[in-house]
């Protein structure tokens, strides 16, 4: 179930600017796009990785359903525009192990992330402490915005985790969707995590 706050985000991604929301949720199906997932899902593991202006980062992925493809340049597209960016890094990911189950936040500004197959992820409720305790987990389809620490002074960060699936046979399709790397805002910290 989403809390409250994430129900709030859920109609306009520009809630997302607001310093109360460190996350946001966009509820939606899946509806034929699942089948299209679930063959690369179930050839995980693999890393897809694109970047650059949206049509670009898109067609650097390869190979992949055409229906998949313009769902993800739809969601790219949106992205940079809330973003106010030309060019964005796009990673489409099938997983079948516990990479990134710990419960952390990203060394980035805002992250995109839906699951076309699988267990969605993991986030901890606005206002609650940064634990495995309480976690909510995104239905497969649901699109999230997840706040990274460096968004801006006094935005606080979701913490989440993806969920483990490498002793259950369970697989992942993960899209990621982030702003370029500004080396300049990156200061002393360290580099984006790959989940």
């Amino acid at each position: 179930m989403l809390d409250t706050i994430d129900t709030a985000c859920a109609t306009d991604w520009q809630t997302i600017r607001h310093a109360d929301c460190p996350i946001l949720v966009e509820p939606r199906t899946l509806a034929g796009l699942a089948a299209l997932a679930e063959p690369l899902a179930l050839s995980a593991p693999f890393e897809l990785r694109g970047e650059g202006p949206v049509g670009e980062a898109v067609r650097a992925l390869g190979e992949i359903p055409a229906e998949l493809c313009e769902d993800i340049r739809d969601l790219a597209t949106r992205f940079a525009a809330l973003m106010g960016v030309p060019a964005v890094r796009i990673r489409l990911e099938g997983i079948n192990t516990n990479a990134c189950r710990k419960v952390h936040a990203d060394y980035t500004d805002l992250r995109l992330i839906t699951t076309y197959w699988g267990p969605g992820t993991d986030y901890v409720p606005a206002g609650q402490e940064p634990s495995d305790a309480g976690l909510v987990r995104l239905p497969a389809g649901h699109v999230a915005l997840f706040k990274g620490r460096l968004f801006g002074e006094g935005h606080a960060p979701c913490f989440h985790r993806s969920p483990p699936v490498g002793d259950t046979g369970e697989r992942r399709l993960v899209l990621v969707i982030d702003t370029p790397l500004d080396e300049s805002r990156m200061g002393h910290v360290p580099p984006p995590a790959s989940c």
